[in-house]
């Protein structure tokens, strides 16, 4: 049975894609269903859904904002939109799919199918978050091309067209990327820009203040939140914690 959940502005989008998902081959159970981001970012960490179908345009939080909420997500998440030119941004937010609206029963059909598939093999073993062997990151200094395993990374700074990447062991490393770019590699797991200096680990994190807005990381140091940040981190930290916060 996949776990679905539906977050679109739209009623008769919603009724419309849950009596599609019904005919499916692929059994498929309808957990949650959201007229608006905001109270499905609210509810959402409750129901641990295998997918989520988003659509992106949606008045207050639209999709893309609302995923920024959830960095190290284990759900894959479908974009249904009107709207074909936001593509390569879905591509760039690691969504599994991108569906025009109105939805095609063949596409939602082999969707559905890929997904279980996906579902088995991790099942199975074939595909592990838990692997012997942990996955690095390949990153280019001035001198060499270095590998960084993201669980001994405390957090990134800028610095200008390069970046430091403060580690537990290895100290600080200067790479000749800039700090979005190191987002972008680094997205998968469970890290978070703060401020437009600093990338965190969300793991690293020892205490957030918030009175004074900053965050304490692991190693000491207090690095500054900026204010249109401070939402979607602390809802992240939320998520992190599994609401305990």
């Amino acid at each position: 049975m996949i776990r679905v959940v539906i977050i679109d502005d739209e009623p008769k989008a919603i009724i419309s894609l849950e009596w599609e998902l019904n005919q499916m081959v692929n059994p498929v159970e309808v957990i949650g269903k959201f007229g608006e981001a905001e109270e499905a970012l609210i509810k959402l960490r409750g129901l641990n859904p295998d997918c989520i179908f988003l659509d992106i345009e949606m008045p207050g939080l639209d999709g893309f904002k609302f995923l920024e909420h959830f960095p190290g997500r284990k759900f894959e998440v479908i974009f249904v939109t009107a709207h074909a030119g936001h593509a390569i941004q879905a591509i760039r937010e690691r969504a599994f799919d991108y569906l025009l609206k109105p939805v095609d029963h063949s596409e939602l059909e082999s969707l559905l199918e890929r997904i279980s598939k996906k579902r088995i093999q991790q099942t199975a073993g074939f595909i592990s978050t838990q692997a012997s062997e942990k996955e690095k990151i390949a990153i280019n200094t001035d001198q060499q091309l270095i590998l960084i395993d993201p669980d001994e990374v405390i957090y990134c700074e800028s610095e200008g067209s390069y970046s430091y990447i403060h580690t537990r062991n290895d100290g600080k490393i200067l790479v000749s990327k800039r700090l979005k770019l190191l987002g972008d590699l680094f997205t998968k797991f469970r890290f978070y820009r703060i401020h437009h200096s600093y990338l965190v680990n969300l793991e690293m994190v020892k205490s957030y203040e918030k009175t004074s807005g900053k965050v304490r990381l692991i190693n000491g140091v207090l690095l500054p939140v900026s204010r249109l940040k401070k939402p979607g981190f602390t809802e992240s930290l939320k998520f992190s914690l599994n609401g305990f916060f």
